[in-house]
């Protein structure tokens, strides 16, 4: 994002790259690293402390996150590995759902991202899970929706295992969007893209009463979205409400809603040709499989939660919380599938209306700090329920026709088949007791002790209504940290975590194999998959400049459709990294985020010899990104804005015989701030995708098929914001 004084590019390798990367985090002091970030950067971006009369926190940098589980607040002293982006870098990079955001994390890559449905990810190179995996305001939120930015004031990305924030969450770790509480604010937004699209946002928020114990804040939009793929127009409208109320000076109370309805037509992936040749000279723009008659999908979401705090005295605090997040999809899509050599591919009339995910939560948590002799304990308690259903029903998936990825369709008569029985899929629930103690022994050192005490009883169902697996089980999932702290700003840790995640479904294709009597088990949701994690990390503060590192050992239970496409649990993927993170100012008039993703990834003790030995599917090796922003000294309150994201290339199927090649794309920007009239004014310009590069954005897998999407086309986007 951003305009860069100059941007250059370099011939370089991968492991050039990769060892460029190293070097921008080694040396701090050398002026060659500034100058390269800025160069090659499309920064997340930093600490920083931009003094201009419209910034009231750090622009790219927060130290402090949200996070349940951890006594610390502070990035620099948490035994864990969390990546922050601000509201500022939200705006900066005019980010509208988490595929924007998790760009600035080398860590975190798209795993099945269409276009008009909502996106799913890989972090640490596991598949996040839609029903555990992102949190709001720390209480679970179906991923099942694109979450609207227009009301967060950050979002914290957490890597690895955790069992103690999400519950049954897959290793990879969770997302936690933390939305804005209320302040005055009175602001308005309009924004453009070159593709069409546009927006219009508004933030209101204040206080009330003689004492001003009554905050609001409310935050509205309106999007009109005009995608680079023809026939793939569509609306989105937002709403959220925002509501604290100081009862005493010990207590508060937090009200939270946000509802949103999007409608846009999908975008199918292209598939292997043949399924051993990646498709070339596509074009960006076509939309595969298109018939005028199917419609848009819909996705309405309702997130909505209550807050309870008390402040006891001075060292013990308490809560209690109830949340409710639930999503309706309506899928009516004519879907390309099953892609020839030269080619031609199968069109299919799928319809899946009112499919319907509800998690509820509550929870209740005790937090306070005691001594035992020379020892100090901070103390964590909570005891929390989650419910989570899915209902659905039995889809239609006919084939209607054909088409070719060089050629428009023609029109095909869609299916008359009727809908099946609308049943209830899955039926769950969770109840925990999080105990975690940290203990400081010395200045020096200190441990984390605890867990979770998880008992689950789920329920999966057939399409006739029929019980096809009953869950009940108690686990204990332990959370073990060993900290160091040889100097005042240096936080050596050492970490070992157990979990436990949802089972996936089973995609439609595992029909069975009635030559050997195998009867399939399509649409079943499979028992819950276990976890370990062990790390290393490393966090070194130089003033406004945080360093880390984290070297991570994780395994997971593997779930596939196997040769006799039976979906089952086998054998475990395994994924060895190093990650390293730099986030802050580095110099006078520069902030900057940069990340550095290294990861070997492999699937273990399975059937199928040939999904063994090679790197997993859509798991690149290296992966870079970082985000600059640099205050021109000579103009008051212009900021140059820059980016790079680089990853090398990865398999785009199973058994690791067909690669996508990596790639590197630049961005542009430039925000300005600037004061009219007595109001404060934001103007924000960047190009995302600078020179036009195109390549296969991810190669992932979505219900057992293997799909490519292309990455977003050069696009220039505009906003001016307003504050009143």
């Amino acid at each position: 994002m951003g305009l860069a004084t100059t941007v250059k590019t370099y011939p370089f390798s991968r492991l050039q790259k990769a060892l460029l990367a190293v070097g921008s985090f080694s040396c701090l002091g050398l002026n060659s690293v500034w100058v390269h970030a800025a160069e090659e950067s499309d920064v997340e971006q930093l600490a920083t402390i931009t003094t201009t009369a419209q910034t009231e926190q750090l622009a790219y940098y927060q130290p402090k996150v949200n996070l349940s589980g951890f006594s610390q607040q502070n990035l620099a002293a948490i035994p864990a590995s969390i990546h922050t982006v601000t509201a500022e870098l939200i705006a900066d990079q005019h980010a509208k759902t988490l595929s924007d955001v998790v760009k600035n994390d080398a860590s975190v890559g798209d795993g099945y991202a269409p276009i008009g449905y909502y996106a799913n990810f890989v972090m640490r190179g596991f598949s996040l899970n839609a029903g555990s995996s992102y949190l709001l305001n720390g209480n679970l939120l179906r991923g099942e929706q694109n979450v609207a930015l227009e009301n967060k004031e950050q979002v914290e990305i957490l890597k690895g295992m955790s069992a103690i924030q999400s519950g049954m969450s897959t290793p990879g770790g969770v997302v936690n969007y933390v939305s804005k509480r209320p302040k005055d604010v009175q602001s308005l937004t309009i924004e453009a893209d070159s593709h069409g699209g546009s927006r219009v946002a508004t933030d209101l928020g204040g206080w009330l009463g003689d004492n001003q114990q009554f905050g609001y804040r409310v935050n509205a939009a309106y999007e009109d979205i005009h995608p680079y793929v023809e026939h793939a127009d569509g609306k989105r409208l937002f709403g959220s409400l925002a509501l604290d109320w100081k009862i005493s000076d010990r207590s508060k109370l937090e009200f939270d809603l946000e509802s949103q309805r999007q409608k846009q037509r999908s975008v199918p992936g292209y598939q292997l040709l043949g399924g051993e040749t990646v498709p070339t000279g596509v074009e960006w723009d076509r939309l595969l499989g298109y018939q005028s008659w199917s419609k848009p999908i819909t996705n309405e979401s309702l997130n909505t939660s209550l807050k309870y705090s008390y402040q006891i005295n001075d060292k013990w605090n308490g809560n209690l919380s109830v949340s409710q997040s639930r999503v309706v999809v309506d899928d009516y899509s004519a879907f390309a599938y099953t892609f020839d050599t030269d080619g031609n591919y199968d069109i299919y009339d799928f319809r899946s209306p009112d499919d319907s995910y509800l998690t509820n939560q509550f929870k209740t948590g005790l937090n306070g700090k005691f001594n035992t002799g020379a020892w100090q304990h901070n103390l964590s308690l909570e005891l929390s329920h989650a419910y989570k259903r899915h209902t659905q029903y039995d889809a239609i998936n006919e084939w209607i026709g054909s088409g070719n990825i060089y050629n428009d369709p023609i029109t095909y008569t869609p299916t008359d088949k009727a809908l099946g029985n609308h049943y209830k899929s899955l039926d769950s629930q969770q109840t925990a007791l999080n105990l975690l103690d940290q203990i400081e022994f010395n200045d020096a050192w200190s441990v984390l002790l605890g867990g979770k005490l998880l008992h689950l009883n789920e329920s999966a169902y057939a399409a006739d209504g029929n019980s096809i697996r009953d869950t009940d089980f108690n686990r204990f999932l332990p959370q073990l940290a060993l900290m160091y702290q040889p100097w005042q700003n240096t936080h050596l840790y050492a970490s070992y975590a157990k979990g436990i995640s949802d089972g996936s479904q089973a995609p439609w294709s595992a029909y069975g194999n009635e030559d050997k009597g195998i009867v399939g088990n399509a649409f079943e949701t499979l028992a819950p998959r276990r976890s370990t994690q062990y790390e290393l990390g490393l966090k070194q503060q130089w003033q406004e400049l945080l360093f880390t590192a984290a070297l991570f050992d994780l395994t997971q239970d593997h779930q596939y459709t196997n040769l006799d496409n039976y979906y089952v649990t086998d054998g475990e993927q395994h994924n060895l990294g190093l990650e390293l993170g730099l986030q802050g100012r580095v110099a006078e008039n520069l902030d900057m985020t940069s990340t550095l993703a290294l990861t070997r990834s492999r699937l273990e003790d399975i059937q199928v010899d040939a999904y063994k030995g090679h790197q997993t599917q859509n798991v690149p090796t290296v992966r870079f990104a970082s985000h600059v922003s640099y205050q021109m000294p000579q103009v008051e309150g212009l900021r140059l804005l820059a980016g790079m994201q680089y990853s090398s290339s990865k398999y785009a199927n199973k058994t690791g015989t067909v690669k996508v090649s990596g790639y590197t794309v630049f961005d542009a920007g430039a925000a300005y701030n600037f004061r009219a009239y007595g109001y404060d004014n934001m103007l924000r310009l960047n190009v995302d995708n600078l020179f036009n590069k195109k390549y296969w954005r991810d190669a992932g897998s979505f219900f057992g098929d293997d799909y490519l999407f292309l990455g977003t086309p050069r696009t220039a986007q505009f906003s001016w914001t307003v504050n009143f």
